[in-house]
């Protein structure tokens, strides 16, 4: 198990956020931070492909542009999932593989992706 709190750096700023839930497969850590709240979920499933997936998401209420009295709630979610074999692929492949990935979401990749470049 991951330690408790876990922590995530958002525009610059590091957020500690403490563990909210907790199984046997997956954990939530979450932080309501002036109204906007974050929200890290950590999960795995060992079957007949293995699955990882780490999920940070951060929900915000923002000025409603067609009725700016009125705020809506506007949410963003990045995900990294690891999907592999249990058969001829170990965890260090997929350890090598997601860091390559993680690696070429340079600034300027991340941007351009974001962007809606492919």
């Amino acid at each position: 198990m991951f330690v408790d709190p876990q922590s995530v750096t958002y525009g610059g700023a590091t957020k500690s956020l403490p563990a909210i839930s907790r199984s046997e497969d997956s954990s939530t850590y979450a932080l309501n931070d002036a109204g906007t709240q974050y929200t890290l979920k950590l999960s795995h499933q060992f079957k007949a492909r293995n699955r990882v997936v780490a999920r940070l998401q951060r929900d915000a209420y923002a000025s409603d542009p067609l009725v700016p009295t009125q705020n809506i709630l506007a949410g963003a979610t990045a995900t990294l999932t690891v999907d592999f074999p249990k058969i001829g692929m170990t965890a260090a492949d997929a350890v090598a593989l997601s860091k390559a990935l993680v690696s070429w979401l340079s600034d300027a990749n991340l941007g351009k992706l974001v962007g809606g470049e492919t």
